[in-house]
């Protein structure tokens, strides 16, 4: 019976290993069944997950592809302002005078201009895009002021050099803007503001280099990288302050260098022919003194090194009238020393500067005012600038330049002086006050 038993457990003991194998097994199983209906759930969230995914990467190409649509239609609207007021940028005689043909020159030679500028300093903007030239002016006034300095026979002509400029390209105009005093400055204020906050215009050319009141409008703009002067006459006093920190364009086969009312003198520019009976007697300075109804006074020889004193209040003038720059007594390596100093020319030579009124105040050194071979190389300095009065100056204080120094200038677009202040008679035969 003992042995029995003992059977019987041992029995016991291997169905209960049994029963844990299986036991285990099932286990095993279930879990098995778990994580597989676990990974079908999780992969059915990725299948979903990936359609979601597939269907955003289609809308974002979709929407690539309309956004680089729209950035192509816009780039193909890009402009270039170019701003002109046309009262105080005056045109050449030469193209004035050729009318219809003249005006489809101005605009082609300013357009080249501008396209040129802008592929050598701003290569960024590209080289298609558009440029939109707008000369606002008074022009029943502009013709009328053209005819009275004798630049055209009359004002009619000048109506068709407008009508060749307008018609030259479609997207150049010569505005009326009115007789009013201020129409042309108030049309190109608001031109201007609207252009530099429109994304698509590109870069503003902006030509008004005589005019003191558009310093208040470009000012906040000094520091741009979209914003050009255009410099026909020298800019006015604080435009000049403007243009050391802005990019400038000179386009001397468009527009003059000085102002309109400069072609009207208070006397002849033209030497007066000397008979023959009269050669011999060209030293006498009564004689040539009824001829100008001023008063002369010995001739004073003019040495390039040594100098020559001016008289103190006035002016010296050749036969013909024309002012004349007395030299200095200053080397040519003195005067590029002290122009590399960046004195305020006018502080030093006259005692004041108007330049501090301006935002910014004057950007060039004051301090103690030099003397001596200092001052006299400053001069030389300041008159590397044209006076935009030009040889018909009548002002005993102006420190520019009334001639080009230059022997064989090529009065090229890097002279800024006009024909008129080249090759200019040196002799003095007259002192004006």
């Amino acid at each position: 019976m003992s042995r029995l038993r003992g059977f019987r457990a041992r029995l016991a003991k291997l169905t209960a290993i049994e029963d844990n194998k299986t036991a285990l097994i099932q286990d095993l199983i279930n879990q098995v069944q778990s994580l597989e209906d676990g990974l079908s759930d999780a992969q059915q969230q990725l299948d979903r997950e990936r359609r979601v995914s597939d269907m955003f990467q289609r809308s974002d190409k979709e929407k690539e592809a309309e956004l680089r649509r729209i950035h192509q239609r816009l780039s193909q609207m890009n402009y270039v302002s170019v701003l002109i007021d046309g009262d105080c940028m005056t045109f050449i005689d030469e193209l004035l005078r050729a009318g219809e043909t003249g005006g489809r020159q101005a605009a082609r030679l300013l357009k080249a201009s501008i396209i040129e500028h802008l592929r050598e300093k701003f290569p960024k903007v590209p080289a298609s895009v558009k440029i939109l030239i707008r000369v606002y002016a008074n022009v029943k006034g502009l013709a009328k002021s053209y005819s009275e300095a004798k630049v055209i026979s009359n004002p009619a002509e000048f109506d068709s050099f407008v009508n060749g400029f307008n018609k030259e390209d479609a997207l150049c105009d010569f505005v009326n803007a009115g007789d009013g005093k201020e129409c042309a400055d108030e049309k190109i204020k608001v031109t201007f503001k609207m252009s530099i906050e429109n994304i698509q215009c590109c870069h503003v050319v902006f030509g008004g280099s005589a005019d003191n009141g558009y310093a208040r409008l470009l000012g906040p703009y000094s520091d741009s990288t979209n914003v050009t002067l255009l410099e026909g006459p020298p800019f006015a006093n604080e435009l000049r302050e403007l243009a050391i920190h802005l990019p400038t364009i000179y386009c001397p086969k468009v527009f003059r260098t000085t102002k309109l009312d400069t072609l009207k003198p208070s006397f002849d520019l033209t030497p007066p022919r000397t008979p023959a009976s009269e050669k011999s007697d060209i030293t006498n300075y009564a004689t040539v003194a009824s001829r100008k109804g001023q008063t002369m006074v010995p001739e004073q020889p003019l040495t390039v090194g040594k100098g020559v004193a001016s008289i103190t209040g006035k002016i010296a003038r050749n036969a013909a009238g024309q002012r004349i720059d007395v030299d200095l007594n200053c080397s040519s390596a003195d005067m590029k020393a002290m122009k590399a100093k960046k004195y305020c020319n006018e502080y030093h030579i006259l005692g004041r500067c108007k330049y501090n009124n301006l935002r910014k105040g004057c950007l060039f050194g004051h301090g103690i005012r030099v003397k001596g071979k200092e001052l006299e190389a400053l001069r030389a300095a300041a008159r590397l600038s044209a006076c935009p009065n030009g040889v018909v100056c009548k002002d005993t204080e102006c420190i520019l330049g009334h001639r080009c120094l230059k022997s064989q200038c090529k009065q090229d677009r890097f002279c800024f002086f006009p024909p008129t202040m080249h090759f200019v008679d040196t002799k003095i035969m007259t002192w004006e006050a």
